[in-house]
C-alpha cells in the first residue's frame, strides 16, 4: 500500500492524479515561465512498461529544462522533491528532484519570499504524483512505497570464489584484518531481526580492527574503498572506510590504491556484504535496506498528582491532537497516530465536555512533535493538581495555546528526539502528561 503525502503549494487549480499503482518514475519534464512553473510531466514504469503521463498545467511561452532521467536499470529511484511556492499567486515557483544517485538543478526560482516544502519519506521511493494545476502548477504531492533491499555490484578483482551474505535488518559491528598491501579478512556482526549472526570471509592474517555501530540508533550510510585498475585476478580490495548516520567516520583500514569506489544509497542503511575472496578480499559489494527504527524511550509524565495511569504506547508518528477544556483546566485529551501507514485513533483520557475538543493536526511525515509545554495548579475541587495549559512544538511551528497559564510550568522533551506517543494520569481531568520518543533520523 502506497503512502500519500498531501499536495504542497497554493490551493487553486484543478485536481489531477497520476495514481499510486506505478513501479517507478523514469523521467521528469518541467517548464517554467515568468509566473512560475507552467507544467510538469512524468514518465512511469507500470507492469514493466514505460508510459508517459499527461501534462499538468499549460504549455505557454517559457523555458523547458532538460529532462531529468532516472535509470532504473542501475537501481536508481526518486527519493525526494524540494519546492518553493508563492503564497500570493498560489503558484509553485521552483522544483528540485533528488534520486539515490544524483540531484537535479533547481528548475525555476528559489530566491524570493517563497514558502519551501519537501516531499520525502526516509527509506521509501516516489512512485507517483498528484496535485492541482490550471494555467500553472499550483501544488504537488507524491505517493511513496517501501524499497526492497538493493544489491550494489562488487568492486575489485576476479580472483577467489564468490560469496554473498545477503540482506539483514542491520549491521552491529565490522571487523577488518588488513596489511599494507590488501584487505585480508572481513567479519560482520549482523542484526537478523534482533538475533546476532556473524559471518566471516578471507584469511585472518594481519592487523585486525573493529568498528562498532550503535545499532539501531546508528547505522552505516556508506562504504568507501580502493582497489587496482581493471579486474584482473591479482586485483584486491586495498582499503576500506565506513561512515555512519551520526557523522562518524572509521579509520581507513589498509592503504589507498589507484581506483576508488563508494557504496551508498540515500535514505538507506548498509545491511549486508557480498564479494569474492580466497586468501584475501578480492572484491567487495554491498546490500542497502531500510533504515532501522530505534526503540522508543518513555519520558516521565509531568504535572500534578492523582488520577489513573494510561498509556497509548509508541507509534510511527502523530496525526492529530485533541484537547478538551473545562472550568478547572484541561479535562480530556486524545490522540490519533500513524502506524504502518494506517491511522490509529486512541481512546479519550479524562472526561469530555459539551464544549468538545480543540484540534491540532500534524503534517506527518514531514512534521513531527518535538516538545510539550504545559502548566498545572491545584484548583478548588482538584486538590491533586490539574493541567491548566498545553502547547505543542513541532520541527516547523508551535501550536496554539490550549488553556491558561498557572503557577507551575513544565516542558517534556529530549533534544534530538521526536514524540511518537503519549501517556499520563487522568480522572475527570488530566493530571499529568508524558511522552514516548525516538531519535530523529532524517
Amino acid at each position: 500500500m502506497a503512502q500519500t503525502l498531501e499536495a504542497e503549494g497554493g490551493k487553486g487549480g484543478n485536481k489531477w492524479d497520476d495514481s499510486a499503482d506505478n513501479e517507478n518514475v523514469t523521467k521528469i519534464i518541467v517548464r517554467g515561465g515568468l509566473e512560475g512553473i507552467q507544467y510538469v510531466q512524468f514518465d512511469y514504469v507500470k507492469n514493466g512498461q514505460t508510459k508517459s503521463g499527461p501534462i499538468h498545467g499549460t504549455m505557454g511561452k517559457g523555458f523547458t529544462q532538460q529532462p531529468f532521467e532516472i535509470n532504473q536499470l542501475k537501481d536508481e529511484h526518486l527519493v525526494s522533491v524540494k519546492g518553493w511556492y508563492d503564497n500570493v499567486s498560489g503558484v509553485i515557483q521552483g522544483l528540485q528532484f533528488e534520486t539515490n544517485h544524483k540531484t537535479s538543478d533547481v528548475i525555476g526560482y528559489e530566491d524570493g519570499n517563497y514558502t519551501k516544502f519537501t516531499l520525502e519519506v526516509s527509506g521509501k521511493k516516489i512512485i507517483g504524483f498528484h496535485g492541482y494545476a490550471e494555467a500553472n502548477l499550483n501544488s504537488l504531492g507524491a505517493y511513496f512505497t517501501t524499497l526492497p533491499p538493493i544489491k550494489q555490484a562488487y568492486e575489485g578483482g576476479s580472483g577467489g570464489a564468490y560469496w554473498d551474505d545477503g540482506a539483514y535488518t542491520g549491521v552491529r559491528k565490522v571487523y577488518i584484518t588488513y596489511t599494507n598491501a590488501e584487505i585480508k579478512h572481513i567479519k560482520t556482526d549482523y542484526d537478523n531481526g534482533g538475533i546476532l549472526k556473524t559471518i566471516a570471509h578471507g584469511s585472518q592474517q594481519g592487523t585486525t580492527a573493529e568498528f562498532v555501530i550503535d545499532y539501531p540508533n546508528e547505522y552505516i550510510t556508506s562504504v568507501e574503498g580502493s582497489c587496482d585498475q581493471g579486474s584482473a585476478p591479482s586485483n584486491r580490495a586495498r582499503s576500506l572506510t565506513f561512515k555512519t548516520s551520526k557523522g562518524r567516520v572509521s579509520p581507513t583500514y589498509g592503504n589507498v590504491f589507484s581506483r576508488k569506489f563508494v557504496f551508498e544509497s540515500k535514505g538507506r542503511a548498509l545491511v549486508g556484504f557480498h564479494g569474492r575472496c580466497g586468501f584475501a578480499i578480492d572484491a567487495l559489494g554491498a546490500w542497502f535496506g531500510p533504515v532501522p527504527i530505534p526503540p522508543s524511550e518513555k519520558l516521565q509524565a509531568k504535572g500534578g498528582n492523582g488520577g489513573d495511569l494510561w498509556d497509548d504506547g509508541a507509534f510511527d508518528g502523530l496525526k492529530k491532537i485533541y484537547v478538551g477544556q473545562g472550568q478547572n483546566g484541561v479535562v480530556s485529551v486524545k490522540f490519533e497516530y500513524y502506524k504502518n501507514n494506517s491511522v490509529v485513533a486512541k481512546d479519550d483520557h479524562g472526561k469530555t465536555t459539551l464544549l468538545g475538543y480543540e484540534e491540532f493536526e500534524v503534517d506527518f511525515p514531514n512534521e513531527y512533535i518535538t516538545a510539550v509545554e504545559g502548566c498545572y495548579d491545584k484548583i478548588l475541587g482538584s486538590e491533586n493538581g490539574v493541567i491548566t495549559m498545553l502547547k505543542f512544538k513541532t520541527n516547523k511551528r508551535t501550536s496554539p495555546q490550549f488553556g491558561m497559564d498557572s503557577a507551575s510550568s513544565f516542558v517534556v522533551e529530549k533534544k534530538g528526539y521526536k514524540i511518537v506517543g503519549f501517556h499520563g494520569n487522568a480522572s475527570h481531568e488530566v493530571h499529568q502528561l508524558g511522552v514516548h520518543v525516538v531519535p530523529i533520523t532524517q
